[in-house]
C-alpha cells in the first residue's frame, strides 16, 4: 500500500512539474515577443529586465554581454516588424528553457536563448543569433 501511494505522489508531482512547463512555454513566448518588438522601436527598457545581468551573447560579431546588447539597441528604419516563428521551448527543469526560433523580414535570423526564472522571475543568462540566408 505504502509502495503505491509512493508512486501515485511521485506521477502527481511529475505531472504538476509538466503542466507548469507548459504554462510556462507560453510566457516565455510571450516575453520573446516583448523583447523583440521593443528592440524594434529602440526601447531598452524591456531589455533591462529579460537579460539577466550576466548575460552571454554570440553572434557573427563575437561575444558580449549585457551593456553591449544594450547599447545596440537602435530603432528599426519605419516600418518594421517583429515576426517570430517555429518557437520550440525546451525545459531542463521547471526554471530552466531553451527556446529556438526563427524570424521573417528584413532582420531574417534564428536565434537561441536560454531562459533562467529566480525568484519567480524569468530571464536570458545566454542568447545566440544566426543570420538566415536569403530566401529562408
Amino acid at each position: 500500500m505504502k509502495t503505491i501511494l509512493v508512486a501515485i505522489a511521485t506521477c502527481l508531482v511529475m505531472f504538476a512539474a509538466t503542466a507548469r512547463a507548459a504554462d510556462d512555454t507560453e510566457t516565455l513566448i510571450a516575453l520573446d515577443k516583448q523583447w523583440g518588438e521593443s528592440a524594434i522601436r529602440g526601447d531598452k527598457s524591456v531589455s533591462e529586465k529579460l537579460l539577466a545581468d550576466k548575460v552571454a551573447s554570440v553572434d557573427e560579431n563575437g561575444i558580449t554581454g549585457k551593456q553591449a546588447m544594450l547599447a545596440d539597441i537602435k530603432p528599426a528604419p519605419a516600418g518594421t516588424r517583429y515576426e517570430p516563428t517555429d518557437y520550440k521551448v525546451s525545459f531542463l527543469n521547471p526554471d530552466t528553457a531553451i527556446m529556438t526560433h526563427g524570424t521573417k523580414g528584413a532582420d531574417a535570423h534564428y536565434s537561441l536563448h536560454v531562459w533562467s526564472r529566480k525568484g519567480g522571475t524569468w530571464q536570458i543568462v545566454a542568447t545566440s543569433m544566426a543570420n538566415a540566408k536569403s530566401g529562408k
